[in-house]
């Protein structure tokens, strides 16, 4: 057994994903289609249609997470994509806009998938971007090994730990041509970690 198993776990994790959920739905224009990038249980998406019962939100993600049930996905707002690929399998300019919850770090090449995200992002649609970000050396070694326990708790889930610098991001946004229009930052309970958040507007 999985701890990602256990009650407790998913009552976390759930309380976890209405705090980045209260946190991103102001962001978010009502009716939007989104892309869920690596949404995992899609605890998250699921809280955000409470806030905004119009949206659509297509999950996508390496693995099927063991906690993404059929009752979640029993909701015709939400659907899950599995990805076999290292590109994301959408048209261009596809959807209103892109959530990258805590995800880019698990990727192979962050920066790669960045603009994977603006690829499928229509112009003028957004791409929500919520990452641990290190400041030092020390910063990104805890980072590492705080999020390398908790995704061992759950069955199957790559940990690469790509993890980039502050600086590193805000030095992308540029080369990709990506406006901020939103900064920010969340520290969700239980872990309190810090996580950036930048909206950021394809043109």
């Amino acid at each position: 057994m999985f701890l990602a198993d256990l009650p407790i776990y998913k009552k976390l994790t759930r309380q976890r994903s209405i705090t980045f959920a209260k946190y991103l739905a102001p962001l978010i224009s009502d009716g939007s289609h989104i892309l869920d990038f690596g949404c995992g249980n899609m605890y998250t998406a699921r809280q955000l249609l409470h806030l905004k019962p119009n949206l659509k939100i297509t999950g996508l993600d390496i693995i099927r997470d063991q906690n993404l049930s059929n009752d979640i996905l029993s909701d015709k707002r939400l659907s899950f994509q599995l990805s076999s690929t290292n590109i994301i399998q959408s048209p261009d300019d596809y959807y209103d806009g892109a959530i990258a919850l805590a995800t880019l770090h698990h990727t192979p090449d962050p920066e790669f998938f960045l603009s994977e995200l603006k690829r499928v992002v229509r112009p003028g649609g957004f791409i929500i971007l919520v990452e641990e970000m290190a400041v030092n050396f020390f910063d990104k070694l805890y980072i590492c090994t705080e999020d390398w326990l908790l995704n061992k708790m759950k069955e199957g889930v790559p940990v690469p730990l790509n993890f980039r610098y502050h600086h590193q991001y805000k030095q992308e946004f540029k080369n990709q041509g990506l406006v901020i229009v939103f900064q920010g930052s969340v520290r969700p309970f239980p872990t309190m970690m810090h996580h950036y958040v930048y909206k950021l507007v394809k043109q």
